[in-house]
């Protein structure tokens, strides 16, 4: 590709991240409730599935599972589930304390769960696959060796999806102060829990429209 090709191609995944969605709003969530340290690896489980997925597009996987048109649907409905079990439990999930010594605890027990949640989150979303599948094969020339072109769009893509998922984070835990209290960091959790309900009970009827 010529620099042209790629400058289009870092634009048009900038405009994928940030785009709302459950990733981001995770994101988002995670920034409110953690540490930065924390809220980091969860940013990393999203560039580590999205990662994943461009692998799986660029191996013509991506392409074998969107023609079968039953493995797309279990893929959504294993989506649709996990984001309403993950909307459930940031539902009912008690207030997280702000002060440094919490944050400190909660890097060392709670990190790998922050990051799986965010990779299901991110690999189990259906649309991605099918963004990813559409948008490489454009950027990715015939005549020129594969790896090192997949190679460079997988780094590509994970600086901009890091850069911009962390930025949604950052933002929000500068923003902590506005819910500084309990009352109001539990209306935030159950608004998350709520949206992320929405998101999988859309998907799931995308199911059913199909």
């Amino acid at each position: 590709m010529n620099i042209d090709q790629y400058i289009t191609y870092a634009v048009v995944i900038a405009v994928l991240f940030l785009s709302p969605g459950p990733s981001v709003l995770l994101a988002v969530h995670n920034g409110m409730n953690h540490s930065k340290k924390v809220t980091g690896l969860g940013v990393l489980g999203n560039v580590a599935a999205f990662q994943l997925l461009l692998i799986i597009s660029a191996t013509g996987l991506g392409t074998v599972m969107l023609a079968l048109s039953e493995l797309l649907i279990l893929i959504k409905v294993i989506g649709a589930t996990y984001l309403c079990y993950l909307g459930i439990k940031l539902y009912r999930a008690p207030v997280t304390q702000t002060n440094a010594d919490s944050m400190q605890s909660s890097l060392h027990h709670q990190p790998w769960p922050i990051f799986k949640q965010a990779f299901w989150v991110t690999l189990l979303n259906p649309k991605a696959l099918i963004f990813v599948s559409a948008l490489l094969p454009q950027f990715i020339s015939p005549t020129l060796a594969l790896i090192p072109q997949v190679v460079t769009l997988c780094v590509v893509s994970a600086v901009i999806h890091f850069m911009i998922y962390f930025g949604y984070a950052a933002l929000a835990s500068q923003l902590k102060q506005l819910v500084e209290n309990d009352e109001k960091r539990q209306r935030f959790n159950k608004m998350s829990g709520f949206t992320f309900l929405i998101f999988g009970v859309a998907m799931l009827g995308s199911v059913y429209m199909t």
